[in-house]
């Protein structure tokens, strides 16, 4: 019973410094609603992409205003989360201020790796934080926040 509560105040604890995420690594998430579109399909490791479509409620995440949200799920569970963030005007690097929120919410420093990018792996988990302009930020500028699990968990 003891063990129960504390997990439960760590949950809580995590949700909170996780600044309010509508979906993060674990949740259960029925694609079939109008909230989502489906983008892409992974045959080899049973992951569905999709593009959430409906009114976004947390319309921002460390200061930023969100632009889209993507999850992917293996079997109906979130494996991965995608937040595009728009950019400051003439943004070209991550501002440090964002970048400690992003620390502060992880609980770990994010770590700079090869072209202005900041990623860490917390156990299972890796997360990253990089400004790019891909089809996966739908060919604009965004500051993309991306947590997943660890690819060798996700190979069936």
């Amino acid at each position: 019973m003891k063990n129960n509560i504390l997990y439960f105040i760590l949950f809580l604890l995590f949700s909170t410094y996780s600044i309010g995420q509508q979906f993060q690594i674990g949740d259960r998430v029925n694609p079939k609603s109008k909230q989502f579109k489906l983008l892409d399909y992974s045959p080899s490791m049973k992951v569905h992409t999709y593009l959430y479509v409906d009114k976004i409620k947390e319309k921002y995440l460390f200061d930023r205003r969100v632009g889209e949200i993507l999850i992917c799920l293996k079997n109906g569970v979130v494996v991965t989360t995608i937040y595009n963030l728009k950019l400051n005007t003439d943004e070209h690097r991550i501002a440090n201020s964002t970048l400690k929120k992003v620390n502060k919410a992880v609980g770990k420093e994010l770590s700079l790796v090869p072209h202005n990018s900041y990623a860490i792996t917390k156990g299972n988990n890796f997360v990253s934080l990089k400004i790019c302009n891909t089809p996966l930020t739908f060919d604009q500028p965004r500051l993309v926040y991306l947590t997943t699990i660890k690819y060798s968990i996700l190979m069936p």
